[in-house]
């Protein structure tokens, strides 16, 4: 979409724990590097929107036994919703629909804990539940 990205990669460490809040992880086994970053798009066409979007990206890596070096095979961006809806959004209009419904969902999850609980209850305790001795007993 734009003609220059702006990128912040946070942490490629696999060594220690990061300490400073930033992730990494490499799976040597697999050869699977997951990187935490963000980037800022700029669509050309749009004077000044800019788009800062935070994701983690997985690099998929093959080793060449030469040199010992690790060359990217594969990359793929992962975005959750609400950054996706940044960067299409101009006016950030999805964003914040994307921000309400999240709060609407867990809203719901938790009214249905409120109101499914005293229904589990009774099934485990008075019903007898599924035949198994309760952690209780």
């Amino acid at each position: 979409m734009s003609p220059h990205v702006d990128m912040t990669i946070d942490s490629v460490a696999h060594v220690k724990q990061p300490t400073d809040g930033k992730s990494a992880a490499f799976d040597k086994s697999a050869l699977v590097l997951y990187v935490s970053m963000h980037q800022v798009f700029r669509i050309w066409f749009v004077p000044f929107h800019r788009s800062p979007v935070s994701l983690v990206t997985v690099l998929r890596l093959v080793r060449d036994r030469q040199t010992n070096r690790y060359y990217i095979q594969q990359q793929q961006d992962l975005y959750q919703p609400d950054e996706c809806a940044k960067f299409f959004s101009v006016l950030r209009l999805a964003w914040l629909a994307a921000v309400v419904w999240q709060f609407v969902a867990t809203g719901l999850c938790v009214l249905g804990a409120v109101v499914g609980g005293p229904v589990s209850w009774v099934e485990e305790n008075a019903v007898g539940g599924n035949g198994e001795k309760s952690v209780r007993e």
